[in-house]
């Protein structure tokens, strides 16, 4: 157990002196190429894949700085607020604070909202740098909240109520019936929309409108439930992939919203034999694929650990496998105070991402270090 606590401390404390800065998978764009290389759709995803792919990183080539990205904020404030909980450390929950204060004060993407500081392009949507996005928005409320109470903070309850308003106005599209990424798309992203439903629960559920959005949303997304239990990341026909950190967040988000409708328990407890028995192997590996052998990815293994030990603590897992993918994550995939992004059949990746990576092993040994030491059921 202590390696596993002392894992996610190392990580806290590097990405603090970091000044909470770093490479991050997908910011390529952050800064401006010539309109040669990024002047459409298929540009810019290989620009962007080009970084995201290279198992050494080119981003020292053209950049001496890095951005701080609002959810790596998030991720690591209730990173630090579980280590606190979990082992009684004052300094974790200082730095929580430092965290929260920034994530706070950031209104880069607007009054309400978090977006990224680049330029996205992924294979259903483009938005612009500081669009306010869901799922950022949806780390940084739940993060708030969460600050709010550890730390007597009014200010960030309101800060986060605000964000669970937005994404109900803006977000929520009646004729689809789900919450959407972001302002621009109608896409049906099922992690994204049940994050969005999961925030607008938690923050403003007593609001019957917004029961009505959330119910629907659920509903949208149990219904694309595989028979098998499985979650398709999206309902397109290019979005029809299945994979570890995603099925991770619908999981997670499910548990949120599990009083809203009577079938979320015998879906979550499908998705959850789905998701143990798929993605983490007889070492504690976490596999980004279905029963892939490789890559192992820092990701999975982050949100895998927080997953895996909600579901434990609601019967459905075997605390002993979310010791074994923990034990495995602190002594193999922690380097120097930075994750190991992928382990692949030939060797491990040499790029460590702060938000992408970092963050999320150092809350995933958080919630498991409070699971296994006999904490309550992670938050």
């Amino acid at each position: 157990m202590a390696a596993i606590s002392k894992a996610a401390h190392k990580l806290c404390a590097t990405a603090e002196a970091s000044d909470w800065r770093g490479p991050d998978v997908y910011d390529a764009l952050w800064r401006s190429w010539p309109a040669a290389l990024v002047g459409g759709r298929r540009r810019r995803q290989i620009v962007i894949q080009l970084h995201a792919r290279m198992p050494i990183d080119i981003r020292r080539l053209h950049r001496r700085e890095h951005p701080r990205l609002a959810k790596g904020l998030a991720v690591f404030a209730q990173a630090e607020l579980r280590l606190h909980e979990a082992t009684g450390s004052t300094d974790r929950l200082g730095a929580a604070g430092g965290a929260l204060e920034l994530l706070a004060d950031d209104h880069t993407a607007g009054k309400a909202g978090w977006g990224y500081p680049f330029d996205m392009q992924t294979r259903w949507s483009f938005y612009a740098r500081h669009t306010p996005n869901i799922v950022v928005t949806s780390f940084a409320a739940v993060a708030l909240q969460e600050g709010a109470r550890a730390l007597e903070r009014s200010d960030y309850a309101a800060r986060a109520r605000t964000a669970a308003g937005w994404i109900q106005d803006e977000l929520f599209v009646d004729a689809l019936g789900v919450y959407v990424y972001h302002p621009d798309t109608r896409s049906v992203i099922h992690n994204a929309n049940l994050l969005g439903a999961s925030v607008a629960w938690r923050l403003l559920g007593s609001d019957a409108s917004v029961r009505d959005a959330v119910s629907r949303s659920v509903e949208r997304s149990l219904a694309a439930q595989a028979p098998d239990g499985a979650f398709a990341y999206g309902e397109d026909s290019s979005l029809g992939f299945v994979d570890s950190f995603h099925t991770g967040y619908v999981l997670d988000c499910l548990c949120d919203v599990a009083d809203i409708d009577p079938r979320v328990p015998e879906a979550i407890a499908r998705g959850a034999a789905y998701y143990s028995e798929r993605f983490f192997d007889s070492e504690g590996r976490s596999l980004l694929w279905p029963q892939r052998a490789y890559p192992e990815d820092a990701h999975a293994a982050g949100t895998g650990m927080t997953v895996l030990s909600r579901l434990s603590a609601r019967g459905l897992v075997d605390r002993e496998l979310v010791r074994r993918v923990a034990e495995r994550a602190a002594t193999a995939m922690v380097r120097r105070g930075h994750a190991v992004h992928r382990r692949h059949r030939w060797g491990p990746t040499r790029v460590r991402y702060l938000r992408w990576c970092d963050a999320h092993m150092a809350l995933g040994l958080a919630n498991a270090t409070r699971l296994l030491d006999g904490a309550a059921s992670t938050a």
